[in-house]
């Protein structure tokens, strides 16, 4: 586990700075970790990555005690109980637009326990998580379903329509909104149209009544006080590939 917990940062901080890692090579991770983020997003939804690139990249992040989320491609389970396995700090599930699909998500990341009474994550100590056997399975339940954090991406319009029976779903660690995709869904081509702004203002309403932690994504910096002010306090901003091309555009 990190020093400093992502959950313990998520419901603690007002201020998390990520960036997305696209590109799987653990040299990379090594060299993003040493500049003092508060976690890394490794995008397994839109890059690349193996089993064995998420395995490299996840160890290589421990070194300088940052936390990892791992975005999946899908809620399937087998690939959530791979890379908590892998001794990721919190999985971030795309397509989150009813109940259903938060219920399953946290189902799918917790132990089954007395506070997870449907809790479907498959055991096993062994791996990375359960320090390769060092963890009885009292010690394993209990540290993995009190730190493993929850994120459901708010991405589509279905979602803003469900978001109230979503955020009444106990479990959820953070909502985190997908501007872009949130806009094509709503036939908008800017992701700062009004209406992509007030779509966020209704999910925004309804996790603070519920106090669950808001993220999003941002290109850069520039409108970060903005949407601190808002209630945000997650931010995965641009990308290891975003940073590395606005450099060399810069020669």
């Amino acid at each position: 586990m990190a020093v400093i917990s992502l959950k313990e940062q998520l419901f603690s901080s007002d201020r998390m700075i990520g960036t997305f890692i696209k590109t799987p090579n653990y040299q990379v991770v090594e060299i993003v970790t040493s500049c003092n983020l508060s976690f890394i997003a490794l995008d397994a939804e839109h890059a690349p990555f193996s089993k064995s690139d998420l395995d490299t990249c996840i160890l290589a992040a421990r070194a300088n005690d940052t936390p990892v989320i791992v975005r999946v491609p899908t809620s399937n389970e087998e690939d959530v109980l791979s890379v908590l396995d892998m001794g990721a700090n919190g999985v971030l599930f795309p397509h989150i637009n009813c109940k259903q699909d938060a219920i399953a998500a946290i189902n799918a990341s917790k132990y089954k326990s007395k506070d997870f009474e449907m809790g479907r994550r498959g055991f096993s100590n062994s791996s990375r998580s359960g320090n390769y056997g060092s963890f009885t399975i009292d010690e394993m339940i209990e540290a993995s379903n009190k730190n493993v954090s929850v994120l459901c991406q708010i991405e589509e319009i279905q979602a803003v329509d469900n978001i109230d029976e979503i955020t009444e779903v106990s479990g959820i660690d953070c909502l985190f909104i997908g501007r872009a995709d949130l806009a094509v869904s709503m036939g908008c081509n800017n992701i700062n149209d009004s209406s992509v702004e007030n779509a966020i203002d209704i999910v925004v309403k309804s996790a603070k009544r519920n106090g669950i932690p808001l993220g999003m994504y941002l290109p850069d910096n520039n409108d970060l006080e903005k949407w601190i002010r808002k209630g945000f306090s997650l931010f995965i901003v641009g990308s290891d590939q975003s940073y590395l091309k606005s450099s060399i555009l810069k020669l």
